[in-house]
């Protein structure tokens, strides 16, 4: 269904649009089906790459989009599509999409970040668009993920390298910032069932607690990127399942 003009208004002034029960149980179901084989698959032979929890655990991943026929189809899904071409004013392709995984008791913090605080330095600007898709059920206990509403209006905040907290280098704010910035009576919590669907904008601050539950919490995750935001050249460009170098606008 498409957006009210009172949705999009949402949006711009939170940040952040969660729509609830956009797919349904059967497509999920579908999509949920085909997540073993996407997180024990041999990467040499898939060409997916994947991040894991100092425990070996799967905490990320990335490139289902290309490989995976119904999460090909969901990047292209027409009530995710029509939305983010209209944030963005134009076509957009697929910057790169991960599915995120916090394994009951083991999924570990992504500490509070902008999106662009990582994607600056791919030498593009603040135009993109996240949809994050919860296959599982999110819940305060299992990690949901947290979000600072209105805080994609304080623009690109600087931003460190933490080695430290998990296995993943985290490009993340520091905490004299997050004291200055941040006020606990923005901080939502999305929780919200299988088939909600999450948009939100590159420079929202949000970040996700530890999963302390026995629930798993898995999400899809694609990135859009405008047309003509294609990145310009950097040093040390990072590679091609993070940073997509196929332009081909999705249809």
């Amino acid at each position: 269904m498409p957006w009210s003009d009172a949705e999009y208004a949402e949006f711009r002034k939170n940040g952040y649009r969660l729509v609830r029960g956009l797919l349904s149980p059967q497509e999920i179901a579908g999509l949920n089906a085909d997540v073993p084989a996407l997180l024990n698959g041999d990467e040499a032979a898939d060409r997916m790459h994947r991040e894991r929890e100092k425990s070996g655990a799967v905490r990320q991943v990335y490139g289902a989009d290309r490989y995976a026929p119904r999460y090909r189809a969901l990047a292209r899904h027409p009530e995710i599509l029509g939305p983010v071409r209209e944030l963005t004013g134009n076509d957009v392709y697929v910057w790169h999409s991960k599915i995120n995984v916090k394994d009951a008791f083991e999924g570990t913090v992504w500490l509070w970040h902008q999106d662009y605080g990582y994607w600056m330095w791919d030498g593009v600007e603040p135009k993109l668009i996240s949809v994050m898709v919860l296959l599982d059920r999110a819940t305060i206990n299992n990690g949901c993920l947290m979000v600072v509403a209105g805080s994609h209006t304080w623009g690109r905040q600087e931003h460190y390298a933490d080695t430290v907290t998990t296995s993943y280098k985290q490009w993340c704010l520091d905490v004299p910032t997050l004291k200055e910035r941040v006020r606990e009576d923005d901080i939502r919590h999305i929780t919200g069932e299988p088939g909600d669907v999450l948009f939100f904008d590159c420079n929202l601050v949000h970040g996700s607690g530890h999963n302390m539950s026995p629930l798993p919490r898995k999400t899809f995750i694609v990135a859009y990127n405008d047309l003509a935001n294609k990145p310009k050249p950097v040093e040390n460009p990072r590679p091609d399942w993070v940073v997509a170098r196929e332009f081909e606008a999705v249809r």
